[in-house]
């Protein structure tokens, strides 16, 4: 972090991270270099399963402040044993879990976080997440669809009144709400439309987009992951997505990716944490679809017939738009030529990449395009005002001459105040000199920081993974047939820093589970979000840090349930007539 010298309890935290992190990737890897098949990234499924399972049953008294999380605390672990590929312990028993969530179920639709207490939009989802991951009629059935619709309608605020979903009778009104309704609506197979129609919810979402470009929990309020995601995804289930300003969006998103760590932080300027590999990574696949959508409306529109008989004129044409919309994003050009025809202000309907993909030839695509034979991530590292390291060595070069003149300042201030003889003690030039002095330190200090970050940058992820970046998406080419799940499109992030992130740092070995950072100790919520995060990261970009062992299974990218657990679930209600439809 470039803390311009203005030491903060996040600047502290941040600087004893990248050293916590550097000191752990150059222990492994600053004598052989970087083997993306190295033993030592193996996620070590049956520890982290057995610390999953023990967590279905009696919790110690200090779990007592999460007694209205109990439903997600059943999410969190089932959903974690799903993408793993383990099974659920055999006591307590599957029986014991449906069970224990059928009795959280309120009498008048909807989830509470336990039994007897009251019915609120985020237990809601993750009990019914819980029980389309158990499967089966008899946890299907537990939940009473005509109810749960109905609750959900009531928790709708009318646009006259701000639009937005209550979180609970009298509780919060923030975009949690959007997506936590919304879901539970798609994994039931029910009226999602009539739900966001009652409170204008994409209106409400987009007001709850901030200048940074990411989405805040209320109008107004600071960009932050969790609530970003929520935003997209609720959007995104609406199929009106490209009613928000997907440009800047993803500006923010893309830089909240540390470079030293590989992780994502939440909010800028915080410190990178293992759930937002989940909460942030997982907006990539869905802003990747938007950008399929987007060719897919262009070559429409375009020769069509023409283009269809020499096959990959189509994907040429994607990878050039991506790239003039890189270029202009990246150097913070306003006009980026490809504007959405909703209403996102400039923002467009498609998205731009961060790396990864062919770009355009040189002149062909605009000002800011590629030249040949470079990827679009070589020729954003070949820039220096882009590189992160080159940014740190040219603040650094700033800090040095503002230092010299601050030492210049204090030198000439003391003699200003030594050649005053019989000058008042702590008078204004003995004030004048001590601040110079002390202006001088700031600057020494914040040197002294930059260096430090430099230093960390020539050792962190995404540096250590620059030499093997073409042997693993030739490897991720090879194991999917030449495309990743998002479709011969650039890569949005860098995938393969995110699993370094969370294979190294993020395992709390031998115990078993996942963990927040270093330093920290593992417990349910972050498991399911890394796990979440890595299986997310893998699918969507095609690359296995680690090897084939370390594929978890893959978990449906609107609702982070595993796929084919949701799509035996729809089935099942989709042929029930006992509650409100979504559309066909």
């Amino acid at each position: 972090m470039l803390d311009d010298g203005v030491r903060t309890t996040s600047s502290i935290d941040q600087a004893e991270l990248e050293r916590r992190v550097t000191t752990l990737y150059a222990k492994e890897y600053s004598l052989g270099g970087f083997d993306p098949d190295d033993e030592g990234l193996l996620l070590d499924r049956k520890v982290h399963a057995k610390y999953l399972s023990g967590g279905l049953g009696s919790l110690p008294s200090g779990f007592i402040s999460l007694d209205a999380s109990r439903a997600w605390i059943c999410y969190w672990i089932t959903h974690g044993l799903a993408l793993l590929g383990a099974t659920l312990p055999a006591s307590p028993s599957r029986e014991s879990v449906i069970a224990f969530l059928a009795s959280c179920q309120h009498p008048e639709g909807g989830f509470g976080g336990g039994p007897y207490q009251l019915a609120h939009l985020a237990p809601t989802y993750a009990a019914v997440a819980a029980l389309v991951t158990l499967g089966g009629e008899d946890a299907l059935s537990v939940i009473d669809r005509p109810k749960l619709h109905a609750f959900l309608l009531r928790m709708c605020v009318p646009p006259e009144r701000g639009g937005g979903m209550t979180m609970h009778e009298g509780g919060e009104v923030d975009v949690r709400g959007c997506y936590c309704a919304l879901a539970a609506c798609h994994m039931l197979c029910l009226d999602k439309q009539a739900v966001a129609e009652a409170c204008d919810m994409v209106g409400y979402i987009r007001r709850c987009q901030s200048y940074e470009g990411g989405i805040g929990g209320e109008p107004w309020n600071e960009a932050h992951g969790g609530y970003t995601f929520c935003g997209l995804a609720a959007a995104a289930l609406l199929g009106q997505a490209h009613r928000l300003d997907l440009d800047r969006l993803l500006r923010w998103a893309v830089r909240c990716q540390g470079q030293v760590e590989g992780g994502f932080m939440g909010r800028t300027n915080k410190l990178v944490d293992g759930c937002y590999s989940f909460w942030q990574g997982g907006a990539f696949p869905l802003l990747a679809e938007l950008l399929a959508q987007q060719r897919a409306q262009q070559d429409a529109a375009g020769s069509g017939s023409a283009a269809e008989g020499r096959g990959g004129a189509g994907d040429a044409a994607a990878r050039l738009t991506a790239a003039q919309r890189l270029c202009a994003l990246l150097l913070d050009e306003g006009n980026t030529g490809e504007g959405s025809d909703g209403e996102g202000g400039d923002g467009g309907e498609g998205s731009a990449p961060a790396g990864g993909a062919q770009a355009a030839p040189g002149g062909a695509g605009g000002a800011g395009a590629a030249p040949d034979g470079q990827t679009l991530k070589e020729w954003v590292n070949s820039l220096p005002h882009l590189s992160p390291r080159a940014a740190a060595e040219r603040h650094a070069g700033l800090l040095r001459q503002q230092l010299d003149a601050a030492v210049e300042a204090s030198l000439e201030a003391e003699e200003a105040y030594v050649a005053a003889k019989g000058g008042p003690a702590g008078g204004p030039l003995q004030q004048e000199a001590v601040a110079a002095l002390q202006r001088a330190a700031d600057l020494q200090q914040a040197l002294e920081s930059c260096q430090q970050h430099s230093e960390a940058l020539a050792c962190g992820a995404a540096t250590l993974l620059d030499a093997v970046g073409p042997r693993l998406e030739a490897a991720a080419a090879a194991a999917g047939g030449g495309a990743p799940e998002g479709g011969r499109l650039p890569q949005l992030y860098d995938a393969a820093a995110l699993q370094l992130w969370l294979l190294k740092a993020c395992q709390a070995l031998p115990r078993g589970g996942l963990r927040d950072k270093p330093g920290k100790p593992a417990d349910y919520y972050h498991t399911c979000y890394c796990l979440s995060g890595l299986s997310s990261c893998q699918h969507y970009s095609g690359i296995v840090l680690g090897g084939s062992q370390n594929r978890l299974a893959r978990a449906d990218p609107l609702c982070n349930v595993e796929a084919g657990r949701l799509a035996a679930a729809q089935s099942y209600f989709a042929a029930r007539q006992d509650a409100p439809a979504a559309p066909q």
